[in-house]
């Protein structure tokens, strides 16, 4: 047998083997095949991909007098166009306003893109990056790219980070916290004012993903913002695939620090940017999005909805994301199969996206999910007691 076959079948033979499904979104539901699931995988938290109406209102309003299907090249070489410009400077009034000092915002493609180039962007061989260990693949990946070192501190656990920095201040030129506000896997929270503490403390910088918290909490512009900290963030990362419903991601930053951005991310200076009509329809829908309150109060009702139906069972954070802790990897694609049967589209998250024997499904709600899925959702888990 080649190579990639014994691959595939030791993939098999653990229970960590993964197929695509094609599908369509449709808010609270999915479409696979030919059958419509209630949809507990998407990271469409506030239901916009299900507005056809907002869909209708922004598509009715485009000139067409442009061509905004691609950009045709990087930003540097002929592909800035003005909606990315435009972007950016809505989003750097708002975070500045909000953050009560000047922020400055870049575009990039996604949120693998942004977070893969920008510690390396600025950490270089005589620094140190040190991230908390549930951290994103993203943020791992870009470590193993760049030419710092790098330590990981127990997840969530200041101090277990206060000792590992007592022990390297000094010994580097800069030192970078980097960690996620909502955690993707757990769904549980980064402590903002124990970090900010830390990072005046010890004189270092800090680096915040809010991949799962930009559009839901302080008012729509993530946990930092909440906080009323965000100042003293020296980035803050936001996609704009999830619970904003378009595409790409943005650091928002220091003019300096952007500039560096410009000139040293490897993603961003390589890249062909995206198609312009996505910046487009994100300038679109933020503002009606900053009015969506009664979806983010909606949105944390079903979510503790869910926990409560649960609670014979292990489950994590509390926030949108209810991670509903299996075990076994077999066992999670046991329950998954069920819940597929059952019409409830939950798939089982298995290792390497969690750590061994913590597999599990991953439940994400949508302001569109209904009650009396999510009831059935806990109906269905409950009859399983011989995984608890």
């Amino acid at each position: 047998m080649e190579k990639s076959g014994k691959v595939l079948e030791e993939l098999k033979r653990v229970g960590i083997f993964r197929q695509l499904r094609p599908s369509e979104s449709r808010g609270g539901k999915i479409l696979i095949g030919k059958r419509e699931f209630a949809n507990f995988a998407s990271n469409d938290y506030l239901g916009v991909s299900s507005r056809l109406d907002l869909q209708r209102e922004f598509l009715g309003g485009i000139a067409g007098d442009s061509f905004l299907m691609g950009a045709t090249s990087s930003r540097l070489l002929g592909g800035d166009n003005f909606a990315f410009e435009n972007l950016e400077a809505y989003f750097a009034g708002l975070f500045s306003e909000a953050f009560g000092a000047p922020r400055s915002c870049l575009l990039f493609n996604g949120g693998f893109h942004a977070n893969t180039g920008a510690l390396p962007a600025f950490a270089s061989s005589k620094d140190l990056v040190v991230c908390d260990k549930l951290s994103h693949a993203s943020i791992i990946d870009s470590l193993k790219l760049g030419n710092a070192s790098w330590l990981r501190f127990k997840h969530n656990d200041l101090s277990h980070l206060r000792r590992i920095l007592d022990q390297n201040c000094g010994k580097y030129e800069n030192i970078y916290i980097a960690t996620e506000s909502v955690f993707s896997m757990d769904g549980d929270r980064a402590d903002i004012r124990g970090l900010v503490e830390i990072k005046k403390e010890y004189g270092v910088r800090l680096y915040i993903d809010e991949a799962h918290s930009f559009g839901l909490f302080g008012g729509g512009l993530g946990l930092c913002a909440e906080s009323g900290l965000g100042r003293e963030v020296d980035f803050v990362m936001c996609t704009l695939g999830k619970a904003v419903g378009s595409q790409g991601a943005i650091i928002i930053c220091s003019m300096e620090d952007r500039d560096i951005l410009i000139n040293n991310c490897r993603p961003f200076v390589f890249t062909t940017a995206s198609a312009p009509i996505t910046a487009l329809w994100t300038h679109f829908i933020f503002p009606k999005i900053l009015a969506m309150a009664a979806e983010r109060a909606r949105l944390m009702e079903l979510s503790e909805l869910l926990r409560r139906g649960l609670e014979n069972f292990e489950t994590l954070g509390d926030t949108q994301i209810v991670p509903i802790l299996v075990g076994a990897e077999s066992k999670a694609v046991d329950l998954s199969e069920k819940l597929l049967e059952a019409g409830i589209w939950a798939p089982a998250v298995r290792y390497p996206s969690v750590p061994r024997g913590r597999a599990r499904i991953r439940v994400s709600i949508s302001a569109a999910s209904s009650a009396d899925d999510i009831l059935r959702l806990s109906e269905i888990v409950n009859s399983q007691g011989a995984i608890r």
